[in-house]
């Protein structure tokens, strides 16, 4: 035990690389899943804050928000505790911002759901939000195609 307590001690990495592991699997699990047609389908719905979006639909979006929300508060803390190496957590964070909060129906969801998160990443969440321009869902669609036709096919 002291031996193994020592080895961790001077070998950050044994301690880093189970979390980082960890949260590689569950976001890759997750975004599979999000290519499903009924899960895409609710997804973008949700992603768009569309007012009509059906409760079947809502209901998809909400749980698969939850999931994101619930992962990335994980990936708060171990970052604060220095579990999970800064470097990798400013990677997901660049991801949340520009892949969920920058569309209008994640700010939907976190404004119902904020309370029920710790008021400190809640704070975070908020701060991240301040910064991050609102963008159209379609944006990153018209981006694919702008780059795909500006550059000849890889022969």
């Amino acid at each position: 035990p002291l031996y193994r307590a020592l080895q961790l001690r001077h070998n950050p990495r044994t301690v880093r690389a189970p979390p980082l592991h960890h949260n590689t699997h569950l976001w890759s699990s997750l975004i599979i899943r999000l290519a499903e047609p009924d899960l895409a389908r609710a997804y973008v719905a949700g992603m768009a804050g569309q007012p009509d979006i059906k409760p079947l639909q809502f209901t998809q979006f909400f749980f698969v928000c939850r999931s994101m929300f619930l992962a990335f508060e994980n990936q708060y803390y171990q970052m604060r505790h220095g579990v999970l190496d800064s470097a990798a957590y400013a990677s997901y964070e660049r991801s949340i911002s520009t892949q969920l909060l920058a569309f209008q129906g994640f700010r939907l969801w976190w404004e119902i759901n904020r309370p029920v998160f710790t008021p400190e990443f809640a704070d975070h969440v908020d701060a991240m939000v301040a910064t991050v321009p609102l963008a159209d869902p379609g944006s990153m669609l018209r981006e694919w195609n702008y780059i795909s036709q500006a550059k000849p096919p890889a022969v």
